[in-house]
């Protein structure tokens, strides 16, 4: 039997509905294109067997042996930490893997993301100075894997990403206060309310005085209609797709500009 079923634990009591909402959010990710034809099995096999391994140096020691054999950090970033992610809550329902196995291995795969680029977990990692996102988990949420998978994709974009995980609207307003933002991408899952999501969007409109479109991302939009996501929060806009984010509020024609510009061209 594999080392990651000891964090299993078959006879735990039944879990409240809160901690089937936590297990839930923590493995959305927010990649949502079919990514399995970029998975090679065995890789996949040996990163998921250290994630869920009782040795939390596996995890470090797997992603250097992917490394060495010529694997590239991004498909790692991109590819299996998100498949990864989704294959733990599949375990989970099958009841194979125990709520705190689900957490911990989850926790180990940020811990691969952060060691695969020091430069994408940076808040000022940037060659694109104008360009600044807000990236917002709204707080008492607890999907930030696919939060953190975005952040980094944009950052290899040459946007500068200001992660806000658990965010609270007072903490929210403050940043939009002080800083510049281009705009403000909100990871939602499928079980916040559009409510809560539209007191989040008040907030942003005061601080900036709307000058930031807003874009409402994540599994929300499996259960919600775009239309109803937008008329109902004060949204500009609503996509599960990052590049689509990005086109929406102008920000990938600016990039292509600056990088044309530094070129001379």
């Amino acid at each position: 039997m594999a080392e990651y079923l000891k964090l299993g634990v078959k006879n735990e009591p039944a879990m409240s509905q809160a901690s089937l909402g936590f297990v839930g959010r923590s493995v959305a990710v927010a990649v949502v294109e079919d990514i399995s034809h970029n998975l090679d099995p065995n890789l996949f096999t040996a990163l998921k067997d250290a994630a869920l391994s009782t040795n939390p140096d596996e995890s470090k020691q797997a992603v250097k042996a992917a490394l060495a054999h010529g694997t590239h950090p991004e498909d790692i970033a991109d590819f299996y930490i998100p498949a990864l992610a989704r294959d733990m809550g599949d375990l989970w329902c099958a009841d194979q893997l125990s709520f705190a196995g689900v957490t911990i291995g989850v926790s180990r795969l940020q811990a691969m993301l952060r060691a695969l680029g020091p430069n994408w977990a940076s808040d000022n990692a940037t060659t694109n100075e104008n360009a600044s996102i807000l990236l917002i988990v709204p707080q008492d949420v607890y999907h930030t894997l696919g939060a953190i998978v975005l952040s980094s994709q944009l950052r290899r974009k040459g946007f500068s990403v200001k992660l806000f995980l658990g965010g609270k609207p007072e903490d929210i307003a403050n940043h939009i206060t002080r800083t510049k933002t281009d705009a403000v991408f909100i990871s939602s899952s499928a079980g916040e309310t559009l409510e809560k999501l539209r007191q989040i969007i008040e907030v942003i409109r005061g601080s900036s005085g709307a000058t930031c479109p807003i874009v409402i991302g994540g599994s929300i939009l499996d259960v919600q209609e775009i239309h109803d996501v937008t008329a109902l929060t004060g949204a500009d806009y609503a996509t599960k797709l990052p590049d689509e984010a990005l086109k929406l509020c102008g920000l990938q024609e600016t990039e292509k500009k600056k990088i044309s510009a530094r070129n001379g061209t």
